[in-house]
């Protein structure tokens, strides 16, 4: 600050110190303060469930829950504070929302008034199944509370049991087809690609909420690349490697058995990112090998206000990479999962903890739950080159070269298909908004008022809905979203529609394999039990 900002300072004179750093943290710690004091009086948000037993109207629980307001509020403006650097504050309101969530007074006995009366109505009785609760997850889980049952689903069984047959395997990936369901069958088949840290049958979670089923009920002729558990001497496994021997190979199987050139790309998640990847590969060597694209809760564009190098990137992915590595040398899948869980940890860790630990409760089994703690190790090469793409952007900036190939996603002039979930924690739809404009070809883009992984199982129902707009992607967001309309369908009835109208005529249905690619063991194979 200079001499003049100082005394300007000094004497309450803002607007003469606009440029300094004591200027901007004044104006903001009084706005804040402003501003906290009015967050404190409107109480907690209205779907906080955390708070609405009536004991907090009490005097005593009113006091309790206006002060962690008080101190949660002032937390979390902290991490949007001026000068908190712009590179570093998704860091620090990751932090802040997870200490904030941490230490809310109904994860303890004493600050969660339905607890102490579950445990004076049941005599303590809830008081010792939470114990037991408690012991159970440290033995089994290393101290993570349950999600749900341990054993209540089993693969080919409950979970995965669309029928269908393994055409390839190697030690890294098996692709599997699926037994058509109608005499006749479009003519342009579909390659699922999942995201590389967890397994596959997200596209095939259980009867009735299998992407899968309907794909294949719906006349498409359906492919899935199913991702073995790692092992040691996979450690080496780099993007380019990977790249090659998964969705490259995979499409060449696909491409053989069905005999069509052109084959409908479907990515969810990191997945959608391998998925664009393809199709901006052949692109560059010009070839068509891709029909269309769909992505789903997918992020291409990692842009961030500070455009500036971070000098101690470098050394953070690798102390991440060591950090979440196991004794295999590999990344574990779980460590990863614990990460994803701390995005949104009042539902995916508090919840659990205080039904399970304080009501003595066991939680009721969910598909959703069953496959998201069913993750997949990542070479630790693979994942640091991944962080890198995250940090540097060089995917959307049209800077990332694999397999020889430099990619442009504007190259991709494909239709799209492309999905977002207004409550997704990990891919904000705003961020898959501002990927999909990248891509060169006609995009329909589809908002579903969901998280990352309930978005995309979206069997029809009554309640299904998402907004569509047409007439292409303005570059504000909320244009967008302001001149959208709702639709109360499943995307997945959209999907199919959208599908059609680019797979050719009708063909007869296929059979499972080929000569070259024989049908083998059945779906969901062998690699998905790998661990």
């Amino acid at each position: 600050m200079d001499s003049r900002g100082s005394e300007a300072y000094r004497h309450g004179d803002l607007e003469a110190a606009d440029g300094s750093l004591g200027a901007k943290v004044a104006r903001w710690s009084i706005r804040e303060c402003r501003d906290l004091l009015a967050a404190t009086a409107a109480g907690p948000d209205t779907d906080d469930v955390r708070f609405r037993d009536p004991a907090w109207d009490t005097a005593v629980y009113r006091l309790l829950l206006r002060s962690y307001l008080a101190w949660r509020n002032l937390v979390l403006a902290g991490a949007e504070a001026p000068f908190v650097p712009a590179r570093r504050r998704s860091q620090a309101q990751f932090i802040a929302q997870v200490v904030t969530e941490a230490l809310a007074p109904t994860n303890t006995l004493l600050g969660n008034p339905a607890a102490l009366r579950r445990a004076v109505a049941t005599r303590g009785a809830s008081l010792v199944r939470g114990a037991g609760n408690l012991l159970e997850d440290l033995r089994h889980r290393r101290g993570r509370p349950a999600k749900m049952p341990p054993g209540s689903y089993h693969l080919g069984r409950d979970l995965a049991t669309t029928p269908g047959r393994v055409v390839y395997r190697d030690d890294l990936v098996e692709v599997l087809q699926y037994e058509p369901q109608t005499a006749e069958v479009h003519q342009v088949p579909l390659l699922l690609v999942p995201a590389w840290v967890n397994k596959f049958y997200i596209f095939d979670l259980a009867p009735g909420r299998s992407l899968v089923e309907w794909a294949v009920r719906a006349g498409f002729t359906v492919f899935a690349i199913s991702q073995r558990d790692p092992q040691p001497r996979h450690a080496e496994v780099g993007l380019d490697e990977y790249f090659r021997r998964i969705p490259l190979v995979a499409l060449d199987v696909v491409r053989e058995i069905t005999g069509s050139s052109q084959v409908h790309l479907v990515g969810v998640c990191a997945g959608g990112m391998l998925a664009a990847s393809t199709a901006a590969w052949l692109a560059a060597g010009g070839e068509t090998g891709v029909a269309s694209l769909t992505m789903l809760m997918s992020a291409l564009d990692h842009t961030i206000p500070d455009d500036s190098g971070d000098p101690w990137a470098e050394v953070e992915i690798e102390v991440l990479t060591r950090i979440l590595s196991n004794r295999a040398g590999l990344v574990h899948g779980g460590m990863v999962g614990v990460l994803f869980d701390l995005l949104r940890s009042r539902d995916t860790v508090w919840q659990p903890l205080v039904s399970g630990w304080l009501l003595g409760e066991r939680p009721k089994s969910f598909d959703i739950w069953a496959w998201s703690e069913d993750w997949i190790d990542v070479p630790p090469v693979l994942f640091r080159q991944a962080l890198r793409i995250a940090v540097d952007n060089t995917l959307a900036r049209g800077r990332l070269r694999i397999a020889g190939r430099l990619l442009d996603l504007s190259a991709v002039t494909q239709d799209a298909f492309v999905v977002a979930g207004t409550r997704d924690h990990i891919s904000p739809w705003e961020t898959v908004y501002r990927s999909a404009r990248l891509l060169g070809g006609d995009v329909a883009f589809h908002l579903v008022p969901s998280g990352h992984v309930g978005g995309i199982i979206s069997p029809p129902r009554p309640k299904a809905a998402y907004r569509t707009r047409s007439g292409g992607l303005p570059a504000d967001p909320s244009a967008w979203s302001a001149d959208s309309v709702a639709r109360q369908e499943s995307w997945w009835s959209a999907w199919s529609r959208w599908l059609a109208s680019r797979s050719g005529p009708r063909v007869p249905g296929r059979a499972t394999g080929s000569a070259r690619h024989p049908a083998g063991s059945p779906a969901p194979g062998h690699h998905v039990r790998s661990r």
